[in-house]
């Protein structure tokens, strides 16, 4: 493997697991939560910068209903991102709280229909 790829693996696999913590604030206090979102905050804009190219291509290219569907999901996980860190650091509990688990449903999608693409690319 290329070290690009093993760099976007760990920090999917990061954010993958950061994420289900997050999710367990009772259990892991205010604090880690914070801490936690905070690096969270970090691997997100390392994913995005990795993923520059894809960034960089909207736009060009013609758009297909896959294509719309796609680049669609991946803006509005990135402003629901933006939503629940703001939110969560303005304090704002319920939005917090309803903008977390549009995030959850969001990164569920984005997983899904990022895996079927990466795993054509392993079996190529």
């Amino acid at each position: 493997m290329r070290i690009k790829k093993v760099c976007k693996l760990c920090i999917d696999i990061g954010m993958l697991v950061i994420t289900f913590l997050l999710m367990a604030l009772e259990r892991t206090g205010i604090v880690l939560h914070m801490f936690l979102g905070a690096a969270l905050f970090v691997l997100v804009v390392a994913h995005n910068i990795l993923n520059l190219a894809w960034w960089a291509g909207i736009g060009k290219g013609t758009y297909s209903r896959t294509r719309w569907m796609r680049t669609i999901w991946n803006v509005l996980l990135l402003i629901d991102f933006l939503l629940v860190m703001i939110s969560g650091i303005l304090y704002a509990v319920g939005l917090h709280r309803i903008t977390a688990l549009l995030f959850l449903i969001l990164t569920v999608i984005h997983i899904r229909v990022h895996w079927k693409k990466a795993s054509a690319k392993q079996q190529k």
